[in-house]
């Protein structure tokens, strides 16, 4: 059982617990490829079995959103799961709210929310927040590539919302409602696709644990088609030995950077990265 699964979150447990369920459930190696909020629901991509020494190429993959911002509110976890620490009138036009909403279109530094799973020595952002302990969090550069409003009934709004991955929608919504004046929070969130994964494709979680372990079986996705993303090359007879070898060697294609590898009978050898002089270096080698 070695592939990818997609998996739609429901609401109220950590992507870390699903995962754990999900384990315990196929009684196989499962990671996942990127934390979706408790309070979110959608879609996540988990690798099993031997693709889980794929999860890294799957972590850096653009991502969609479908959020609703609630204006004159702000929380101290910027989402509904935190405390009203500030409350604000909130007199705006819906222009305005468009204008302020198109206005985050691009790439630029966000800051992460105080109460995120970053890192700080060690300790998760979170846990030293619900401590008390203020930490200053470093911005990371993020691209908003398109916000489509779907929906404005004030104070709520509606947006989806294709981006780069580590982008916070937590706080894009709270410096939305900074950019109108009245503040804002994230009232609820999905996660509708990674990359060219939807989550129209995902099974229910609730739906997946009352499921036999063949029955998921279906659902996996074989490794050789779940890194689509990454173009592909093949390899001549004697080249495809060479590469399970770990050896590096001259290719005669023109791409650069990762490509997912295959020999002349079709057979996912594993994922190899092409430098400028059309070397090919083995990455990860899964036969």
């Amino acid at each position: 059982m070695d592939g990818i699964l997609l998996v739609d979150k429901p609401y109220g447990i950590t992507s870390n617990d699903l995962t754990i369920k999900i384990r315990k459930k196929l009684k196989e190696k499962v990671g996942h490829t990127g934390t979706l909020d408790y309070a979110a629901t959608g879609l996540m991509i988990l690798t099993v079995g031997k693709a889980t020494r794929l999860t890294e190429y799957f972590q850096g993959l653009d991502k969609e959103y479908i959020a609703v911002g609630e204006l004159g509110k702000i929380t101290d976890t910027y989402d509904r799961e935190g405390k009203v620490v500030e409350e604000r009138e909130c007199d705006i036009s819906e222009a305005k709210l468009v204008e302020a909403i198109s206005s985050f279109v691009g790439t630029y530094p966000q800051y992460p929310p105080p109460y995120s799973s970053k890192r700080i020595k060690g300790k998760r952002a979170y846990q030293l927040a619900k401590r008390g302990i203020s930490v200053e969090l470093k911005p990371k550069i993020i691209t908003i590539y398109s916000i489509d409003i779907l929906e404005i009934n004030l104070p709520f709004f509606k947006i989806k919302v294709h981006c780069s991955s580590g982008t916070y929608i937590r706080t894009l919504v709270k410096e939305i409602g900074d950019k109108v004046g009245c503040g804002a929070y994230l009232y609820s969130l999905r996660r509708t696709k990674i990359n060219g994964f939807s989550v129209e494709e995902a099974i229910d979680f609730e739906k997946l644990l009352k499921m036999e372990k063949e029955e998921i079986e279906k659902l996996i996705i074989p490794v050789d088609k779940a890194i689509r993303f990454l173009p592909k090359i093949e390899l001549d007879e004697g080249f495809d030995r060479r590469f399970l070898h770990g050896q590096r060697f001259r290719v005669p294609f023109s791409i650069k950077g990762l490509v997912q590898v295959f020999d002349k009978s079709g057979n996912f050898l594993g994922i190899g990265k092409i430098n400028e002089d059309r070397v090919l270096k083995p990455e990860k080698v899964l036969i």
